[in-house]
């Protein structure tokens, strides 16, 4: 059950919604928590029951082993015995589920062997949860959890919105705003918000990146089967899938943060225009914001700190210093970061293509290298972003590297080889299609700046200067009901097929 699917829609979030208000009004907000929590168990169950089984027992494993850790912080042994082996836990558990196969993979072309691949169900979200309750035994051993119930707990580590692909929580987005809540559960204009928020993420996903999606199939799926591409059609191809995932990804979000909200919990930000980023840093402060987040917490900066006192301590040079505390723990995050999308080569190599181009970025800086300007910067980013997400896309690298030849010219026609066929797409249409899509990315604004009069998210919300270029702005109107009225209609209306997530699948 998706967020696009007429059973959530019709049944699951009306449902949902009014055993919230019955709930509340006999029990008040802790008994909301137990019912949302319960609620997340049954949407998450309505994919298999095994996978709501398996998020049950990760649940009350990490509630436990965080009590402990708390409990014991003042004993600092025991208590980092107890975050090591829980996170440890975690983690094996995580390998097993999503990347026991590559792990044969890797065995079998280095040692020969012909180990066949195991018929493992992978739970949807699992580095999403898994990586959540993580940060939470971590923040538990550094004292930033305070004695917290069961029921707070499940919720916080299954809430439906985010469970199954972000955004990636920590403890104090949730926590602090369950304490002593004396508001009603029905708001008027946390509802119309939010269902404004949903529908514009139904939309972007089943109008906008639904539509662009076949282009990128074609592309893709022709040169896994064996087609070879022309420039034209690889550049359609990549450009095509890097719209599709930047509007799937949007729309979820969009979406999460809605439903949250409507639920009376506000969640962080995951998505703020990344396309039009002028740097990669700069990106990846705009995409997938609380992944960044959480690998910048609890990877990079640990391995920063640690690299720069040992630089100081051995008087390193200057360049040297850079080199170990910034470009090496950079590049290493974003590895694991790639490596944390999903199972595969091709995720390892976008792992380092980022990694590569942060730490160059990084060191432009850290040289005080002539600025290159906005222009520029823009360009070599999205060169960088679309290269990199056509290895992200290929089920293969050598499919990847046929994409990538084609694009950049090292080619002018390249395929597998299989016979003479040749990828075939409606140019005209597709560029049409991706000159109007990127028109959008580039110059309407996102959900965030248009709601901006009801702030939605635990995050910050920014000075108004930072929205002072974008008149569009949401209202509690006539005017505004019926054009998110019409949003909706027209995202529900186009329902049908395979509306699944992208970003399920990480």
């Amino acid at each position: 059950m998706t967020f696009t699917s007429f059973q959530f829609i019709l049944l699951f979030l009306p449902a949902c919604y009014l055993g919230f208000l019955l709930v509340h009004r006999l029990l008040g907000w802790n008994g909301v928590y137990a019912y949302l929590a319960l609620a997340s168990l049954v949407f998450y169950a309505m994919f298999a029951p095994v996978l709501a089984a398996i998020l049950t027992v990760s649940v009350l494993f990490n509630y436990v082993m965080g009590t402990a850790i708390r409990l014991r912080r003042q004993q600092k042994k025991p208590a980092g015995a107890l975050a090591f082996v829980a996170i440890a836990a975690n983690l094996v558990a995580l390998g097993y589920f999503k990347y026991t196969n590559f792990f044969i993979d890797i065995a079998n072309s280095l040692a020969g062997t012909g180990i066949t691949h195991l018929d493992i169900i992978v739970p949807i979200g699992v580095s999403f949860f898994t990586f959540t309750q993580i940060g939470f035994l971590i923040e538990a051993l550094n004292g930033q959890v305070q004695r917290v119930g069961l029921h707070k707990y499940a919720l916080f580590a299954t809430f439906f919105p985010c469970v199954t692909a972000g955004p990636l929580l920590l403890q104090r987005d949730i926590f602090g705003q369950m304490e002593e809540r004396k508001d009603r559960a029905f708001n008027s204009v946390a509802l119309s918000v939010g269902l404004t928020m949903f529908g514009i993420g139904l939309f972007k996903k089943v109008i906008l990146a639904d539509s662009i999606a076949p282009y990128a199939n074609l592309a893709f799926d022709g040169v896994a089967l064996g087609a070879a591409i022309a420039p034209v059609e690889a550049w359609i191809g990549s450009l095509a899938y890097s719209l599709q995932l930047y509007f799937d990804f949007s729309g979820y979000s969009d979406m999460a943060v809605g439903l949250g909200f409507m639920f009376g919990i506000r969640l962080p930000l995951n998505f703020n225009s990344p396309f039009k980023a002028t740097s990669i840093s700069d990106f990846w402060r705009r995409w997938h914001m609380t992944m960044t987040r959480f690998f910048t917490t609890y990877l990079f900066t640990p391995m920063a700190m640690n690299n720069s006192r040992s630089a100081l301590q051995n008087g390193h040079s200057s360049s040297r210093k850079w080199l170990q505390a910034s470009a090496l723990p950079i590049f290493y995050t974003f590895v694991m970061a790639g490596i944390w999308h999903g199972a595969g080569y091709t995720f390892v190599i976008y792992g380092l293509i980022h990694g590569l181009a942060l730490a160059i970025d990084n060191g432009w800086k850290h040289f005080r290298m002539p600025t290159i300007g906005a222009p520029l910067g823009w360009t070599l980013t999205m060169a960088v972003v679309v290269s990199g997400l056509v290895m992200f896309r290929a089920p293969s690298v050598d499919v990847a590297t046929i994409m990538l030849s084609s694009m950049w010219g090292i080619t002018t026609l390249t395929g597998a080889g299989f016979g003479s066929d040749l990828v075939l797409i409606d140019v005209a249409t597709a560029t049409a299609l991706i000159v109007v899509l990127g028109a959008v990315v580039l110059l309407a604004p996102n959900s965030q700046q248009i709601l901006r009069g009801t702030w939605i998210s635990s995050d910050p919300q920014p000075e108004e200067a930072v929205f002072r270029e974008n008149p569009v702005r949401w209202m509690p109107n006539a005017a505004w009901a019926v054009v998110a009225a019409v949003i909706m209609v027209i995202g529900f209306t186009s329902l049908g097929g395979d509306t699944s997530f992208l970003y399920y699948s990480f």
